[in-house]
């Protein structure tokens, strides 16, 4: 079965829309579309003009997925690209998310969760965002997720940096600090290493940046390593491919101690927007960026 649906200019038609993408909960395909659909003026604004590579699902959540970063074979005209090469010199063609029938084409292409650049097309080896991901290791209880948070958010401070909170959908939380792109990757991820290190000299035994799980033990992981060219994260309001679809949501740092990471679905985040709106419109705005040095 299938059905058109018009969004803006272009007719997409919308596939295969009662096929259960998360059969536990029965969420069908249509019901990631629609969800998409309605939130896309909150997503487009952090996606805009970002490479972005997709994470499909063709046959549900409970079979293996996979990240496509390169445009999908005879794509409408209409979709825009961007050719990049990658750091093996090989060229890439990125999708560019800057309308919601680009959104929509893509989630109907199986896309449940797209991931996205710290950086512009405009400003490719610089960028605007530095982030931290804290993933809870072993044992890890996300209560402690939430005092590493706080205490990497008051160091920041302390370099002037301010950073947002999003819980990522998944099992931890990120801190993003909105920058002036002025500086190349390997600069930004050298301060975040920097700042992560801190952390690590200061409360070793709750904090590591050590990249082998093995090595993490029951502390709080925290991941520097997105802060790279071509490095991909996940973008606001995105779902998960978890049971539940719940969704990457961004947060009030007053939230911090009511939350958890999986709190928010396509189930109810309608009521969440509704009462608080969305909490990140500065950034979505762009109109706090932080120099580095």
């Amino acid at each position: 079965m299938s059905k058109v649906i018009h969004i803006g200019t272009h007719d997409i038609e919308i596939t295969h829309e009662e096929k259960e993408l998360f059969p536990r909960q029965h969420i069908t395909k249509d019901a990631i579309i629609e969800y998409y659909q309605s939130i896309a003026p909150l997503v487009l604004p952090f996606v805009k003009n970002r490479p972005i590579a997709t994470q499909r699902f063709p046959q549900g959540i409970d079979h293996e997925g996979f990240f496509q970063k390169n445009a999908l074979e005879q794509m409408p005209s209409w979709i825009k690209t961007k050719r990049i090469l990658s750091k093996n010199g090989n060229p890439v063609h990125y999708i560019i998310i800057n309308n919601t029938e680009t959104l929509i084409y893509l989630i109907n292409q199986y896309c449940i969760t797209p991931h996205i650049w710290l950086s512009t097309i405009d400003n490719l080896h610089n960028p605007d965002r530095m982030i931290f991901d804290l993933d809870p290791a072993g044992h890890a209880k996300f209560q402690l997720v939430r005092w590493v948070a706080k205490k990497l958010k008051h160091i920041l401070q302390e370099h002037g940096l301010e950073s947002y909170l999003m819980s990522t959908g998944s099992r931890g939380v990120h801190l993003i600090v909105p920058l002036k792109p002025d500086y190349a990757f390997e600069q930004v991820r050298a301060y975040a290493k920097n700042i992560a290190e801190i952390m690590v000299a200061e409360h070793p035994k709750f904090v590591t940046t050590q990249p082998r799980i093995a090595d993490r033990e029951h502390k709080i992981y925290i991941d520097i390593l997105r802060n790279g060219f071509g490095q991909m994260t996940v973008a606001p309001y995105a779902v998960r491919a978890l049971p539940g679809a719940p969704i990457a949501v961004p947060l009030a740092w007053s939230e911090l101690e009511r939350i958890t990471p999986q709190k928010y679905t396509i189930q109810n985040i309608a009521q969440r927007l509704a009462k608080v709106g969305n909490v990140w419109h500065y950034l979505a705005e762009q109109t706090l960026k932080s120099n580095l040095f």
